[in-house]
């Protein structure tokens, strides 16, 4: 859909329990990440001959997320299917918990990402090495997925709910196993991470550039194939509906380039993780109207700025090591 043709949006109407109607049988559930509201979405999106959920968030959150689906009239054994972005566990954490509540779910992810689907424990360990002792409390429980009941995407798949249909794109860069889905009835892009991070009232879109695959050529070009999809809204996991998507995804490439920039100068001159986090910091705080305080810990929430300066020295770190 061409933005020229895009209606404005409907006002979001919220549900008891915490789903939102965001039009065309379509919800998002607030999963209350950390206590915080407009950090983590998941989507339920509803077709004559399916309940699809786009995200399932952390483990952490599972109890939002099943009020969530509930406010909205539906049981967790109504899903037939859940399509996540991509595995970082934020997005996916809760896939095993869903999986273990539905017997008859079906879980969609990227090639890359199937094997730690239906077994999380190098995923796991690794996340441990990062967040240490923080890891129940950010991430709570996990299990793997049975093999059968976890399917590759294909890039370009189109998938048909009845009614409405989703198409599913491969888009690299904030990590290779990301994928975007399309409705092409709506015009909305389930962008996840790579349309950046979109907080309600911020006016700003920060790009979450966390270890280990964070490749700005490969954001690049998956930019220009969102663009070329001319969608009509953005639907980021973080967080909710954005309108004007092609001035959004030029504000995205902008700010893309001044952490990369950041990051190359801090790099070069030899400075510690920890500077490069309070840069970092100091930049997406500069952005912020007022410098909110509920606004900067939103963010950090939804992309830590030490996340981000470590992604940005591994890849410059590789980069200078060809």
């Amino acid at each position: 859909m061409q933005e020229s043709q895009q209606a404005k949006p409907a006002p979001l109407a919220a549900t008891p329990g915490g789903a939102i109607a965001i039009g065309g049988e379509s919800y998002l559930i607030d999963l209350k990440f950390q206590g915080e509201p407009n950090v983590i979405a998941a989507y339920l999106v509803r077709g004559r001959d399916g309940l699809a959920l786009i995200e399932s968030g952390p483990g952490s959150t599972i109890d939002a997320l099943v009020t969530g689906i509930n406010s909205a009239g539906f049981e967790i054994t109504d899903l037939t299917a859940l399509y996540v972005t991509h595995i970082h566990l934020d997005h996916a954490g809760a896939a095993g918990l869903l999986a273990k509540m539905n017997p008859r779910l079906k879980v969609y992810a990227h090639p890359f990402g199937v094997p730690h689907m239906i077994d999380p424990s190098k995923l796991i360990a690794s996340a441990s090495r990062i967040y240490g002792d923080q890891m129940q409390t950010l991430w709570g429980d996990w299990a793997p997925i049975d093999a059968e009941r976890v399917i590759p995407f294909k890039d370009g798949q189109q998938i048909d709910l009845g009614w409405r249909s989703l198409s599913v794109h491969f888009t690299p860069g904030h990590a290779r196993h990301h994928v975007a889905i399309f409705e092409q009835e709506s015009g909305d892009l389930y962008s996840g991470d790579v349309a950046g991070i979109h907080i309600p009232g911020a006016g700003y879109i920060c790009p979450p550039t966390p270890p280990p695959e964070f490749d700005p050529e490969a954001w690049r070009a998956s930019i220009a194939l969102m663009r070329g999809l001319r969608p009509a809204r953005l639907i980021p996991t973080h967080f909710g509906p954005v309108g004007n998507p092609g001035a959004q995804l030029d504000h995205l490439e902008e700010q893309l380039a001044r952490f990369i920039a950041i990051g190359e100068a801090s790099f070069n001159a030899g400075e510690d993780q920890e500077t490069l986090t309070r840069r970092l910091h100091e930049e997406v705080v500069a952005q912020l109207p007022g410098a909110d305080p509920e606004l900067i810990a939103q963010f950090e929430l939804a992309t830590p700025s030490y996340m981000a300066a470590m992604g940005l020295t591994r890849y410059f770190s590789k980069r200078s090591e060809k």
